[in-house]
């Protein structure tokens, strides 16, 4: 995939959509139109918000699974 906004290529690979939004954040964000910073911004909100419930998850463990195994009616 190639950048809109200069020459770079990005390889095809998992973390493609990732890399080209830090890309143009870094490199382009100046040339974004007010929308597209707008939802440039609310994208990089849920990229944070997601991160952060994973490492949460993965320290507390799943809340559906820790609540079910309290409440379960073993008999």
């Amino acid at each position: 995939m190639k950048c809109k906004y200069c020459d770079q290529i990005f390889l095809e690979d998992v973390d493609i959509g990732l890399n080209y939004f830090h890309h143009v954040k870094i490199n382009h964000y100046d040339l974004l139109t007010d929308d597209d910073k707008m939802i440039h911004d609310i994208r990089e909100k849920m990229i944070k918000s997601k991160k952060e419930y994973e490492t949460l998850k993965k320290k507390i463990g799943d809340s559906d699974l820790i609540f079910n195994q309290k409440n379960m009616d073993v008999k």
